[in-house]
């Protein structure tokens, strides 16, 4: 293959490996990012070193862990501040070391989190994803308790673990590459990756315990710890970077390409993406000759790159994630943002829930020089953010037009004996989550810095407005003002609330509060209330609710989705300086979570149709679901809770729930709609299993299969035995026909499709003759000539291969051959005339393959095929069937064939004294075996 950047390629995160071509100590050299008008690039620290950045996580607090490959895991704050807080012991040559990280969906309560990483064993490499607990308390200390998930060998430093993804309904998802060699010529060590028992080219998703997920498509009650048990997808060379899909819940992979092609791949359920048999949508040089290839079957990618220098081309992709968020152009909003470390461009596209392109890359790609992504996420208001492996950082793409100004707030306490005010911005906020820098006027002249400061002023004037500005990284600013009187005390507020408890829908919520002023006594309390609605991914907007005075107020908690109801009490002494303070309840949330017997787009409707989400208890939302699943054919029947609708409305109750959305597939509608069926089939016996685009289900006396191009078939009996036995599907494709009655009610039979790399086929059986199929060319010509109601009948035999491995051939019920080589096609011989050809040695005989089916002779008398030795078998009524080859034939054939005096063979050529003859009837013709002359004679 070539090698002109696969040093880079084929590093992907291991771009410490001594192959690189370029200094280990400076980035790369590449322009300034180029990015479309209005998107800026903010840069934050990882705590990871240049080319040693491999992912990060955020944590429910907005901190973020990150990984290095060289083992360390640093704690990253909400301010910028890291802190190493694990090494753990990895193998870290090549491609391998600490590549991956998740933090598990309950972390508030199990702080658990998930690594991918390689580790030297005895013997060898093996590639692990783990569980591990996190120590300490408001701030990561460690890892501890780890818990292997995957594991498996290593064949060599590249190509191996690639992600770890930590799903909403607690489930984990882990890839894994080939572990193949890539220099040089194609290593038949990657078709490993379709062996279901072995850890090569998966995806796999497994519980938080590591044992298989139920519903895979190999899952084996019996040995749910099995790592076939474990498969969801495979066919992949070095998944490198997936995202689940928010409405389906199946992942989007991007796969590191070989010599020609990058992939994005929308993976259902059991498919097999094809590597190292395909390439892109093509047959993958150097592999495609391999005999393990002749059958494989490719599930096309969703979106392709191909390689090469050029602004459209890339070299080494990185997966990405959908963006959801509100601040982006409507362009960009719901587009799969994904990378290419190599070219340092990002592109972006649209596909719908059954992962069809709506929406192709760009060209050219509007983000380039973008440095080296490795890991794509989103931000708290969905910009997004991705993993730099050049410089080490963090960087987020923001649109500034989008940006939400922060939100100052202040207040004030004040020293009348020192004239000392303490001021405290610090419950400002902003709605995009970024950080914010503090800005003080204090309206003496004076000014400040820092979310909470005090100012001493002079003596003489006794009001002041002072003002806090403060500004987000993007410098959108927001400002409040603060009246301040030096000599005066501040009002005092006590507040009684209910601390730290959560709410349910139209729980009551009680506060209380009093203010006292020293120089005016008790001051009325004002409250306001206000409903913060920040739903999850987009921007926080604020709602004002009810308002009253008095010592105490009361409310029902808000049933506005993803809120928090904030009371504040509040009053100004008669200096006007005011006092102020807030108590925030906050919901008592559960976790719904939408899923579905076949992969679908599932969405809560309040929750940006996310398919898994935190609900506030007794909160009312809606539910919906795609009538049509992604697989483009099972149809929605209804929910687990009993309601019909697609969409539907559901109270959320007192702990998490998860609702199925039923869907049934085409296999197991046929089987409820047709009961003829059903009956001749019996009860099924397994659940309805997925290889690539074909799905089948096994009953007690058959099975039913499908595929879009098919639809559902049956089959059955001696006919299904023989089809498995030959390889089922993966040779024969999915049947095109049920299992069919010929028309002379002897035999039985399923047609088989024109299908990837075959050719159509059928079996056919009947008690006499078995269960036998045939193929391609050999099945084109039987079929021409009538099938088994032709001159051929029923298959006797399987397609076979002749001793010399030339030809193949099928024989037939009634005395009849088809035989196939490159050079003649497929030709068929019957009757009296292949009696004589096998009486002669069939193909190893004087005559070799038949090289013309049987024909008439012009004058309607005789019957004929010729033979690729220059030879042929004659047959007349009178004078049966005789073979004539070599210079016999020649002269029979310069005189006229059977128009000639000589007429039609009497015998085969035999010996005479001094040569050979054959007889005829009108003469013969002698050959000299001295002189090699051919004479003709009259009787």
């Amino acid at each position: 293959m070539p090698s002109r950047f696969r040093a880079l390629c084929h590093a992907v995160v291991a771009v410490l490996t001594v192959s690189l071509l370029m200094p280990l100590t400076s980035t790369p050299a590449s322009a300034a990012p180029a990015l479309p008008p209005g998107f800026v690039l903010r840069d934050q620290p990882s705590g990871q070193a240049p080319f040693d950045l491999t992912d990060f996580a955020y944590l429910p607090d907005g901190s973020m862990l990150t990984t290095g490959k060289g083992g360390n895991v640093a704690w990253v704050s909400t301010t910028g501040q890291t802190q190493n807080i694990a090494s753990l012991p990895v193998r870290n040559t090549g491609d391998l070391g600490l590549v991956g990280i998740a933090i598990a969906p309950d972390y508030a309560t199990s702080r658990t989190v998930y690594t991918a990483r390689a580790v030297d064993v005895p013997g060898g490499i093996a590639l692990r994803a783990s569980r591990w607990t996190v120590s300490g308390t408001a701030q990561p200390t460690g890892l501890t308790a780890e818990k292997v998930l995957v594991e498996g060998a290593a064949n060599t430093d590249i190509h191996g673990i690639t992600g770890v993804v930590a799903a909403p309904d607690g489930t984990v998802w882990v890839s894994t590459g080939d572990s193949s060699r890539f220099q040089g010529a194609a290593d038949p060590f990657a078709l490993n990756v379709y062996d279901l028992d072995k850890i090569f080219g998966k995806i796999f998703h497994v519980t938080s315990d590591g044992a298989g997920v139920p519903d895979n498509p190999y899952y084996a009650a019996a040995n749910p710890n099995s790592l076939r048990s474990k498969v969801f997808a495979s066919g992949f060379r070095s998944p490198f970077r997936f995202s689940l899909d928010a409405s389906t819940g199946l992942p989007v992979v991007g796969d590191v390409g070989w010599g020609t092609w990058e992939e994005i791949n929308f993976v259902q359920k059991g498919a097999n993406h094809g590597w190292p048999c395909f390439e892109g949508n093509q047959p993958a040089d150097g592999f495609s000759a391999m005999p393990q290839c002749a059958s494989a079957v490719n599930t096309p990618p969703m979106l392709a790159v191909r390689h090469g220098t050029g602004v459209d081309n890339g070299n080494s992709i990185t997966g990405g994630i959908v963006y959801n968020g509100e601040s982006y152009p409507e362009e960009y909003r719901g587009a799969y943002f994904f990378g290419d470390y190599a070219t340092e461009k990002l592109w972006t596209a649209k596909y719908d829930t059954q992962g069809r392109v709506v929406r192709p890359q760009e060209t050219p790609p509007k983000f380039t020089g973008i440095g080296g992504p490795v890991k794509f996420l989103a931000a708290a208001n969905g910009d997004i953010v991705y993993a730099d492996i050049y410089s080490g950082l963090l960087r987020r793409l923001s649109y500034t037009t989008g940006n939400k100004a922060p939100v100052a707030v202040a207040t004030s306490e004040t020293n009348p004996e020192t004239r000392t005010v303490s001021f405290d911005g610090s419950a400002s906020y902003d709605f995009d989550n970024d950080p914010l820098t503090y800005e003080w006027d204090f309206g003496d002249g004076t000014t400040g810095t820092g979310a909470k400061v005090s100012h001493t002023y002079a003596a003489g004037t006794e009001k002041f407005t002072a003002k806090l500005t403060v500004k987000d990284g993007l410098q959108a600013v927001g400002s409040a003002d603060v009246a301040v009187a030096p000599g005066n005390h501040s009002p005092k507020l006590t507040m009684t609330d209910p601390g730290d408890r959560l709410f349910a829908v139209g729980e009551e919520v009680k506060v209380g509060a009093t203010i006292t002023d020293t120089e005016d006594g008790a001051l009325p309390v004002t409250w306001t209330t206000l409903i913060r609605h920040c739903p999850e991914n987009a921007v926080c907007h604020a709602h004002p609710d009810h308002g009253a005075t008095g010592p105490e107020f009361t409310m029902p908690f808000t049933d506005h989705t993803d809120s928090n109801l904030e009371f504040t009490a509040s009053a100004t002494d008669s200096a006007g300086v005011k006092v102020s303070k807030t108590y925030i309840a906050k919901p008592k949330e559960h976790r719904l979570t939408l899923t579905s017997n076949v992969a679908a787009a599932l969405g809560i409707t309040p929750e940006g149709g996310a398919a898994s989400a935190m609900v506030v208890e007794g909160a009312t939302v809606e539910i919906q679901a795609a009538e049509v699943a992604s697989d483009g054919s099972s149809t929605f029947t209804g929910w687990s809770n009993g309601a019909t609708g697609r969409l539907t409305n559901i109270t959320m109750g007192t702990v998490d729930q998860t609702i199925t959305a039923n869907y049934i597939t085409p296999i197991d509608k046929r089987y409820r709609d047709e009961p003829a069926v059903a009956q001749r089939l019996g009860a099924p016996t397994a659940p309805e299993a997925v290889d690539g685009t074909v799905r089948f289900r096994t009953y007690e006396r058959g099975r039913l299969y499908w595929s879009k191009e098919t639809g559902v078939k049956q089959i059955e009996g001696e006919i299904l035995k023989k089809y498995l036995a030959l390889g089922g599907h993966k040779e024969f494709g999915p049947p095109a026909t049920d299992e069919m009655t010929t028309p002379d009610t002897i035999g039985r039979y399923n047609d088989f499709p024109l299908w990837p790399g075959k050719m159509q086929s059928s079996i056919y059986y009947t008690v006499n003759t078995g269960a036998h199929p045939v193929f391609g060319r050999i099945w084109q010509k039987w079929k021409a000539l009538g099938g088994e109601a032709g001159e051929l009948g029923y298959p006797t035999t399987d397609e076979l291969p002749t001793p010399d491995g030339i030809g193949r051939f099928n024989h037939f019920s009634k005395n009849a051959s088809i035989y196939y080589t490159v050079q003649t096609d497929a030709k068929a011989i019957w009757g009296r005339i292949r009696a004589k050809w096998e009486e002669l040695g069939w193909e190893a005989g004087p005559l070799g393959y038949p090289s013309t089916d049987e024909l008439g002779t012009p004058d309607g008398i005789g019957r004929f095929n010729h033979f690729t030795k220059a030879g042929s078998v004659y047959w007349t009524m009178q004078t049966d069937a005789h073979a004539i080859y070599g210079a016999i034939r020649q002269r029979w054939e310069a005189l006229g064939w059977e128009t000639s005096y000589l007429r039609y063979p009497t015998t085969d050529e035999f010996s005479v004294s001094g040569g050979r003859q054959n007889n005829f009837q009108g003469g013969y013709v002698f050959w000299n075996a001295s002189t090699r002359v051919v004479t003709d004679r009259r009787w």
